[in-house]
């Protein structure tokens, strides 16, 4: 009998486990990491402390408020704004600055290391060509 309730209570904790928790919930400012702040100011919302970006927290922090997830209060504010209010690479290279006050992200290590990447193939192509011209003079 003790081997039953065992395996009961071991089942009864692998069920646990193996539900998705949804007990954390996010903050204002997970969210407002993946938007941009709206007004033409050069920052993501994360960042922006003016009135726009002020309002658009409060916003954020109400709809978390009410139980709503990042995803759904990220989904909140496109469906409400439209697609300028989601960060996008296109974005960034129009002003928007991400982080800061952070550093790079892993979007901006991946630009960086790929742009080093091609940088190097094209340096070792030139220096080839360079090399077999020469070759082919003597």
């Amino acid at each position: 009998m003790v081997c039953k309730i065992k395996e009961g209570i071991a089942g009864l904790i692998l069920i646990i486990l193996l539900i998705p928790s949804h007990a954390h919930s996010a903050t204002v400012m997970e969210v407002a990491r993946e938007l941009a702040c709206p007004c033409d100011c050069p920052l993501v919302l994360e960042d922006c402390n003016m009135s726009c970006g002020l309002q658009w927290k409060n916003e954020i922090g109400g709809l978390i408020a009410q139980g709503k997830s990042k995803e759904e209060v990220i989904g909140y504010f496109i469906n409400k704004y439209g697609e300028e209010a989601r960060l996008t690479p296109l974005q960034r290279l129009h002003g928007k600055i991400y982080q800061y006050t952070r550093g790079f992200d892993t979007t901006d290590w991946t630009i960086a290391i790929a742009g080093g990447i091609i940088w190097g193939f094209a340096l070792f192509g030139l220096l080839y060509i360079a090399v077999a011209r020469f070759l082919k003079r003597r």
